[in-house]
């Protein structure tokens, strides 16, 4: 009877434990989805764009503008002069 309950109980907790650990995954398979929804749309609106030309277009379109981006040097405010 004990060997029952603690392999539900196990079960139970593996059942919990298992969304956690896909969450990383899903936001992977997420972007991975929105590249080829992407690369999709733009070979159907021109026959001419080749698979890897779509491929960059989307990689680009999905990344954000390289200006809102940290930088890496120091700025203008509150830096102290020496």
């Amino acid at each position: 009877m004990k060997r029952i309950i603690s392999a539900i109980l196990l079960g139970a907790a593996l059942a919990a434990a298992q969304p956690s650990m896909a969450q990383p995954e899903s936001a992977a398979v997420l972007a991975k989805q929105q590249l080829i929804q992407c690369m999709n749309k733009r070979m159907a609106a021109s026959k001419t764009v080749s698979y890897n030309e779509a491929m960059r277009l989307c990689k680009e379109s999905q990344q954000p503008p390289k200006d809102t981006l940290a930088s890496n040097g120091p700025s203008d405010i509150g830096t102290k002069s020496h």
